[in-house]
């Protein structure tokens, strides 16, 4: 169940009410205080460590505007003694802080100072911190400081609930993406939420539809980010809407990680942007040159949407691999998403007698460049190559299909770690068995997941560290490791159409 979680449900929870020490439960002033010069040098803390036991939500303001780039130190107030800076966090460009507080008893006051490049920016008094719970406070230079809201935390200093951003097409022309990718983001949801795989915190979904379109995506992470305040958003899932929604992510430091979209370069944008299919580098070369040693085609030709960054960046991949193997590309031809007519294009390969036909397109295009082909004389013995077809591509076109060549990231019947349980899981939870989007997907949420543990915090530049360091994870897509980039890597499958059904290509 997509559940929309906004800091308005927790702010009843005012710590003035839940806060208490020696019996007195008084909101206390948060004034400004003079700088502390004497105060011990701050020590960090890893939320990951089982000690934490309170976090501190700091966000520094000048005015209106959030200042990053801030280090802000917190220190338990005790009366009679100078303050202890323990526990610090930086700023990011949202002026917040996420700080995590361990000790015995954390329940208190606490102080606050925040610097940049050893300048002091100001410092503030009587912050309550509460055992169990992360509190909001604002710290505003040249002014006082404020509480907000107020979250339980779950074991190991994570929020009891994870509100994360998912961008998918569930209206307009690309819901063949948007819905399995959606079914299987809320199957590993429950799975890994009824496994405690979080320590007792709960992933919930802000669901939102970019309509399959770009601008729909950018206004989604626009929302995402301004409104509901997510750290991580998954999405979007064709790379036309990544390319641009992306850089949003990349400059508001939140977390983009997209299941789906896989044209080349676009994770580079930033140390925020990741993802977990293959991207057409990674996934094409290598097919390329295992059919060809097969099929021994020399000459070729090739379709490509121009308007669609995927295929655009795939039809590219094709060419330079085919260059290196001295394949002749005897024709390009070009399409645009959303057309359904191609006899023109077809009758010019017809004309030319290829070995083989690369197909770059979106799904529609693919079903409908197959059936087309047939109808136009091209015949079954010459094989149509086509990158990221599934098993939906393949039922539309029907026997015009039988023959095709696909190179996904893949395969139901591969035997990586979970992969029958999840293909038994979603067929009986669906009635349909996943493919290759849905499976990208389900791996996505385990391994942010799994980024979210290691880094034992919901921050976004913690989630950030974590995953670019994840190598070697056991996933259904096999094991799984990002790039430099945040690409993913792992190994691409080459599946053929027999009988109306994808198979290993032997």
């Amino acid at each position: 169940m997509y559940i929309r979680i906004r800091g308005a449900i927790v702010a009843a929870l005012v710590t003035g009410v839940l806060w208490g020490c020696g019996g007195d439960s008084r909101t206390p002033s948060l004034a400004p205080e003079a700088e502390d010069r004497a105060a011990t040098p701050p020590g960090k803390l890893a939320l990951s460590e089982a000690r934490t036991l309170a976090v501190l939500n700091a966000r520094v303001m000048r005015g209106q505007t959030p200042v990053s780039g801030v280090s802000v130190e917190i220190g338990r107030a005790v009366s009679g003694r100078t303050a202890a800076y323990e526990w610090s966090g930086t700023t990011n460009v949202r002026g917040q802080a996420r700080i995590g507080i361990a000790g015995d008893r954390v329940t208190g006051y606490y102080r606050a100072r925040a610097t940049r490049d050893g300048i002091a920016l100001g410092s503030w008094s009587s912050i309550p911190v509460n055992g169990g719970y992360e509190t909001t406070v604002e710290l505003v230079i040249g002014g006082r400081a404020s509480t907000g809201a107020t979250i339980r935390l779950a074991q190991g200093g994570l929020p009891a609930e994870i509100a994360m951003g998912v961008v998918l097409p569930l209206t307009g022309p690309q819901t063949r993406y948007g819905f399995p990718a959606r079914d299987a983001f809320e199957l590993a949801r429950e799975e890994i939420n009824n496994a405690s795989k979080l320590g007792g915190a709960s992933i919930n979904f802000i669901l939102e539809d970019s309509r399959g379109t770009a601008e729909g995506a950018v206004e989604a992470f626009n929302r995402l980010i301004d409104r509901d305040g997510v750290q991580v958003i998954l999405g979007p899932v064709i790379s036309t809407a990544a390319r641009e929604a992306f850089p949003i992510a990349q400059r508001k430091e939140v977390i983009a990680f997209s299941s789906t979209s896989t044209a080349a370069g676009l994770s580079a944008i930033g140390d925020y942007v990741f993802r977990s299919g293959l991207n057409v580098n990674a996934l094409i070369p290598g097919p390329v040159r295992v059919t060809q040693e097969k099929l021994r085609y020399r000459r070729v030709a090739t379709i490509v949407d121009v308007t669609d960054v995927f295929s655009s960046s795939s039809d590219e991949s094709i060419r330079n691999t085919l260059a290196g193997i001295d394949v002749e590309v005897l024709t390009r031809e070009t399409i645009a998403t959303g057309d359904t007519t191609f006899s023109e294009q077809l009758t010019r390969i017809k004309a030319l007698n290829p070995h083989a036909v690369f197909v770059s397109a979106l799904g529609a295009e693919q079903s409908r460049i197959l059936i087309q082909a047939r109808e136009a004389g091209i015949g079954a013995n010459i094989p149509f190559l086509v990158p990221v077809m599934t098993a939906a591509e393949v039922e539309a076109a029907g026997d015009a299909a039988e023959g095709a060549i696909s190179f996904l990231s893949w395969s139901g019947a591969a035997g990586t770690p979970g992969n029958a349980a999840f293909v038994a899981n979603y067929l009986e939870r669906y009635g349909s068995e996943p493919n290759t989007w849905a499976a990208q997907s389900y791996a996505a949420l385990y391994i942010l997941a799994e980024a979210i543990s290691e880094a034992g915090s919901t921050d976004a530049g913690a989630i950030r560290d974590a995953m670019a360091a994840t190598r070697d994870l056991d996933t259904v897509l096999g094991a799984f490791s990002f790039d430099n980039s945040g690409d993913a890597v792992y190994d691409p499958v080459v599946l053929i159409v027999r009988d109306g059904e994808l198979a290993v290509f032997e």
